[in-house]
Order: C-alpha cells, then structure tokens, then sequence
C-alpha cells in the first residue's frame, strides 16, 4: 500500500510537468499565430511615431525583435518552473525511499525478535543488546548507540551495549533516575530529541557539544508502564537531524523490544540463579559425602580406644587376684592412654564445632613458645616410642614470650606431632624445633614419611582434608589439620607445609612475636615519664 501511494504520487507529479509542457507548446503556437496579427498594427504605430519624431525606424526589425523577445521569456520561465518541480519530485521519491529503507529494516529487525521469542530462542541479554544497537545504527544512518539497562539492586541505569563512532564515551556509564538525559527519559518514560541547531532548552547543560552531535534520540524501553532501559541514538557530523517518522519508527520498535528485553534478562536471571543452586547442590552433595566419610572414620576412632578400654577394664576385673603390681600398673598406664587418646578426639570435634560457630574464645597470656611445644612433645613421645620413632627437640632458649592460648596452641603442636608419628615410618626420627622468623616465631615439625604430592599439599589443611593417608589406610578424622590452621590463624599466626614425594614433609607454624623496645629507647621514654 506504501508503495502505491508513493507511485500515485510520482505519477501526479509526473502529470504536472507534461501539462506544463503542453500547455507552453499552445502558448508558443498561439504567439506564433498571432505575430501577424499582431504584427500591421504594430507597424503602423511604429511608421506613425517615426513620423511625428522625424526619425527612420526599422519597424520589421523591432516587430520580431520584441515579439521573439516575450516568447524566449516565457520558454525561460517555463523551463525554470520545470527544474523546481523535477527537484521537488527527487525530494520526494528520495524521502520516501529512506522511509521504505527504514520502515523495511525495522520491520525485519522487530521480525528477527518476534521470531526469536516466538521459537524460545536462549539468546543472551548482551546478545540481543548488541544486534539491536548495531541494526540502529545501520537502519537510521546513524554513528553511534548504546542501550542502557536498569537495575533494581543498585537504582542505576548501567550502559550493558555500545557500538559506533565515540562508543568508548557511553561504556560503563552509570545513572540514576531523573539523573542527566537518559535518567529524565527512564524516569519520565518519554522520548526526547536533541538538535544542535535547536536554542537553549531544559537539557542544554547535558548535551555534548564537543562530541559534534548533530541529532540525537533518547526512548524509553518500556514493557507496560514499567520502564527497563533507555535506547540513545546519536548523528554525529551528520548533515541531516532525525526527522519525526525516525522518532515515531523507533518509538514503536523500542517498545516492542523492550518486551523482548525484559524477557531475556529475566531468563538470564533465572540461569544463573540455576547454576548457583546448582553449585550449592554440589556443594551440598560433597559436604554430605565428606559427612558420611567423618561419621565412619569418627566411629572407628571412637570405637577403638574404647575397645582398648573395655578390654583392659575386663582384664583387671577377672585377673585382678593373679596379677603382679606391675601388670596392674602396666594396664593402667595404657587405660590412661586410651582414655586420653579418646579425650582428645571429643575435644578436637567440639573444638571444631565451636570454631565453626564463633564461639570459640582465647584466653591469652604471655608464656614461652619453647615450653610448650616442649610439653606437647612429652605429650606425644608414649605415642611415638610405640613404634620405636624417636623425637629430637632444637628449641630456642633466648625467644621472647608470646602471647597465647597455653591448652589450645599445645593442642596445635600436639596434632602436628601426632600426624607426623603416624605417617613415619618404624625406628625413624621426628625433628622439632623453635626459631626466630624475622618478627615471627616459627615452629617446624620434620617427619621422614612419605611426603605429599602438590595437589595433596593444597588442600591439606581443609575439612576433611586427608590427604595421602586414604592411600596407605592410615587416615585420620581429616580435622586435626584443619584445628592446627583455624587456631593458628585466631592467634594472628599463619601454617603451611613443605613437602617432596618420598622426601618427607615439614610443617610449620609462624606467629607474630611481641616488637621489643631498644634499652636506650625505653630508657629514653622512663626519662620522659618522671
């Protein structure tokens, strides 16, 4: 039907001009006719003023001359008239091819996302954004665009695509509601054009003038009365502005568009809340996994030094009348044992459980590192002597006190301990030893055992985390190492391990000693004080 009308209209105009043309054809054929008419009483008149001035006058001459004279005026002003109607008709058939090219683009651009919602297409948001900022530009022989989306969680509208000449001065802008342009468009939910050419108006402070803008559009992407984003179209050293069918086509297409936005960063909203549930789910599922693997391997830590217990407790009860005073002192020794073996466990499980609800808490005072990784050692040695491993100690004498909680950091080098007895081998040798570490004390734990891969070493000190002691079925609860870093790391204190496969291994602890003052300075400052 467009093309019809445009037709009609060509046609009318191209009627227009022949009419024209006959009509000046009549004209000159009527001027010819009447030349002889015309012409006896004019040369009468000419003869007769020749007379009465008494001068000779070639009236032939200027007869023709004047005559010949008003027919080439009229041809002129005809052909003028004929150039200004042929320049009109370009005009026209130019405008109205551009409304066809715009119009045609559109509608295949607003096809593009009708299809696309109807087949349930899973484009991405910054997808569409892009191909719509791109086909603007293309359709309305523009430079530059940028869609701007709102974002409920901050109240900003945040530029998410930009393409064309100067796209660098729109990405990663950000605006609040009624906030320059786009903010009075997201907010008002009207469209606004800027020209160049135009006077002072309301956003005059807010045009970029050293941008070389010619024209620009600003639309709101609206689904209902809601308002998701803002559309910005910029001419920039371009001699045309945008004219009223531009901003009434793209009016039209942003709000159909906005539907499809909308829709798009829903989905995008939905997938990748998906995906956290689904990594939580994961998560869950390995927590529940390492859970099971706790239980069983609790069970059987629990179990067994109460099955020693039990035993020994039955031994003394049916043989107490035939044992020697030493057998008797012999199966308490390994009671005590037991029952502190199994103590330990209860108390690094509830230490555990109260570090994971924050409710562990320090009591902290200034002691010597030395004396307690000393104690803990005599702690640990039954243990180690079992298995004939020998614990040599290289503890320093002239380190400083540190403040600290006594009963739990010997808990840390107990476990630390207790771990390298149990993945050393029979006969061998644990070497244990306090140093200074610039302004750290530093705590290392030598074993000769197995050593562990790289991958081991990284989670070593998690949850769970039991490392090569699955392989050789000699694993523990997998929360001993975890105890040493959490309560190293509520002292201001930091562990680590340094280990080769078949090399052994070599934990540490670092916590930050007390800065101590120079003799002069802190006579200096008793000075001062009196």
């Amino acid at each position: 039907m467009f093309a019809r009308k445009r037709g009609s209209k060509r046609d009318s105009i191209n009627r227009r001009a022949w009419l024209l043309w006959a009509l000046t054809f009549v004209l000159v054929i009527a001027l010819t006719a009447a030349v002889p008419l015309l012409y006896l009483p004019l040369l009468n008149l000419v003869r007769a003023t020749a007379e009465e001035t008494g001068r000779s006058i070639d009236t032939e001459y200027v007869a023709v001359t004047g005559l010949a004279g008003l027919v080439l005026l009229f041809c002129l002003y005809t052909v003028l008239k004929q150039r200004e109607l042929n320049r009109m008709r370009h005009q026209l058939e130019h405008e109205e091819q551009e409304k066809e090219n715009v119009r045609t683009r559109l509608s295949e651009l607003s096809a593009l996302f009708q299809v696309s919602t109807a087949l349930n297409l899973q484009l991405r948001l910054d997808d569409i954004l892009e191909i719509i900022v791109r086909r603007v530009v293309a359709t309305l022989k523009a430079q530059q665009a940028s869609i701007m989306i709102y974002n409920p969680a901050s109240s900003l509208l945040e530029t998410r695509a930009s393409y064309g000449l100067e796209s660098e001065f729109a990405k990663n802008a950000r605006k609040r509601l009624g906030e320059g342009i786009a903010g009075w468009v997201a907010e008002r939910k009207e469209a606004v054009q800027l020209d160049s050419g135009n006077g002072p108006g309301p956003f005059d402070a807010h045009f970029k003038r050293n941008r070389n803008i010619t024209s620009a559009l600003s639309l709101p992407l609206r689904v209902g009365d809601r308002c998701v984003g803002v559309l910005n179209v910029n001419r920039i050293n371009h001699p045309e502005n945008f004219q009223n069918h531009h901003r009434d086509i793209l009016q039209m297409f942003a709000e159909h568009v906005g539907a499809v936005i909308d829709r798009a960063d829903t989905m995008e909203r939905l997938g990748s809340r998906t995906r956290e549930l689904e990594a939580d789910n994961l998560k869950l599922s390995e927590m529940n996994r390492m859970k099971d693997v706790f239980l069983s391997t609790a069970s059987h830590e629990l179990k067994t030094p109460l099955t020693s217990v039990i035993a020994y407790a039955e031994l003394l009860d049916d043989n107490e009348a035939r044992l020697s005073r030493d057998q008797k002192g012999e199966f308490l020794r390994r009671l005590r044992a037991e029952a502190g073996r199994l103590l330990s466990l209860i108390e690094d499980i509830l230490d555990l459980s109260r570090i994971e609800s924050g409710k562990l808490t320090l009591k902290c005072v200034s002691v010597s590192a030395s004396e307690v990784v000393h104690a803990a050692v005599e702690t640990t040695r039954s243990i180690a002597e079992k298995r004939g491993i020998a614990v040599s100690e290289s503890l320093a004498s002239d380190l400083p006190p540190v403040m600290m909680d006594e009963v739990k950091m010997r808990q840390v080098f107990v476990n630390l301990l207790v771990n390298a007895v149990k993945f050393s081998p029979d006969a061998g040798t644990i070497a244990v030893e306090t140093l200074r570490d610039g302004d750290f004390l530093r705590v290392e734990v030598r074993d000769q055992g197995t050593g562990i891969e790289p991958e081991e070493a990284t989670h070593i000190f998690e949850l769970f985390g039991q490392g090569h002691g699955e392989k050789d079925g000699r694993r523990g609860l997998g929360i001993g190492l975890h105890l040493v870093k959490r309560i190293t790391e509520l002292h201001g204190g930091h562990v680590g391990v340094n280990s080769r496969p078949g090399e052994g291994s070599t934990f540490w602890v670092r916590l930050p000693m007390p800065r101590l003052v120079p003799v002069e300075a802190e006579s200096e400052a008793e000075r001062r004080a009196a």
